[in-house]
């Protein structure tokens, strides 16, 4: 086998190519064309086409759990949680659109036949959240329900952008168009969140 053939390159040319072209389009062949090696070598390093998906959606979900672990455990105030998660999922595809093309390919039945990537890569962060939010949302809503909202709202801006104040689209790529859906994102939070307790005067 090619020395030069890690496991890490595999990923990044998957990656590539199942983000690009979704996981029914993309064969191992044209993973090992990429590589320039035969396919039997990527079986070797990574396994099966399925198993190499999975391998992506792992390490995807391996990249935001970090990042939700750490405000789950370092911030201390439900409310403050609920904007730090919700921004932490903005920017973590803003900053990396292609791995969300992996997630909008399985929204249009990409890979149907692999059932359980939500539970094992999508559900787990969920739960993450919700336990450090739960005490901030409305019983009516509950967490999932608010992360829900929160969800598609930054992944309908991530897809399609904004109509722009008075004229044309913001886009994803546009700094300011960040940042006024950024503002947006926080007063929606803060509609659906319970209302802080009122200081006494």
């Amino acid at each position: 086998m090619d020395q030069g053939l890690s496991e890490q390159r595999v990923v990044e040319v998957a990656t590539r190519l199942f983000a690009g072209l979704g996981y029914d389009m993309t064969s191992l062949e044209l993973i090992a064309d990429a590589l320039g090696v035969p396919a039997a070598e990527v079986r070797e390093v990574a396994g099966s086409k399925r198993e190499l998906y999975m391998l992506v959606m792992e390490r995807v979900f391996e990249a935001k759990r970090v990042k939700v672990q750490e405000i789950v455990d370092t911030v201390e105030d439900g409310r403050e949680a609920a904007y730090r998660i919700a921004e932490a999922y903005l920017d973590f595809y803003v900053e990396r659109p292609q791995l969300l093309a992996l997630w909008t390919h399985r929204w249009v039945s990409d890979a149907a036949e692999i059932t359980d990537v939500e539970d094992r890569y999508l559900r787990p962060l969920m739960r993450l959240a919700a336990h450090r939010i739960d005490e901030v949302v409305p019983d009516d809503l509950g967490p999932y329900g608010f992360l829900g909202v929160v969800l598609w709202c930054i992944n309908g801006f991530l897809g399609t952008g904004l109509l722009a104040p008075g004229r044309g689209m913001m886009r994803v790529d546009d700094p300011e168009a960040v940042k006024y859906f950024r503002a947006i994102l926080h007063t929606v939070i803060e509609r659906m969140l319970v209302p802080p307790p009122s200081r006494a005067a």
